[in-house]
C-alpha cells in the first residue's frame, strides 16, 4: 500500500481526472493496468469534514477494471474484500488492516517502518 502522493501523481502523468475521483487520471489508470497484471490493485479516497463526506473506489485485476468504480459509504470495504482483507472480528475490513490509523495522506509518509 502506498499513498498516491502530489509528487507521484505528477510522474505518473496527471490529466483530466475521472469524474469520480479527485486523482484518477488517464495516467494513474494506466500505471494501474500495468500492475494489476501481476497484482490485484485498488484505488481509494476518502474525504470527510465534520463526519460528512465520502468514499469512491475503483479495483483493478489483469489490466482491467474488475470493480467498480464505487462511490458509497462501503466502496472502500467493497475493494478490500476484493483484494482479500477480511474483517475477522474487526468492526470491517478498513479496520481490520487497520486504515483508521491516519487521517491524512501525508501521514502515511510519516509513518516509520
Amino acid at each position: 500500500m502506498f499513498p498516491l502522493t502530489d509528487e507521484l501523481y505528477g510522474e505518473i502523468g496527471p490529466g483530466d481526472e475521472a469524474d469520480e475521483f479527485e486523482k484518477l487520471s488517464p495516467g494513474v489508470e494506466q500505471w494501474a493496468q500495468r500492475i494489476s497484471m501481476a497484482s490485484r490493485l485498488a484505488y481509494v479516497e476518502a474525504e470527510f469534514f465534520g463526519g460528512v463526506g465520502g468514499q469512491a473506489a475503483v479495483a483493478w485485476s489483469e489490466g482491467a477494471r474488475a470493480l467498480g468504480p464505487l462511490r458509497d459509504q462501503d466502496a472502500i470495504n467493497q475493494v478490500l474484500r476484493f483484494l482479500g482483507a477480511r474483517a475477522d472480528g474487526a468492526h470491517d475490513e478498513f479496520d481490520a488492516i487497520d486504515l483508521g490509523r491516519h487521517r491524512d495522506t501525508s501521514d502515511w509518509l510519516e509513518e516509520e517502518h
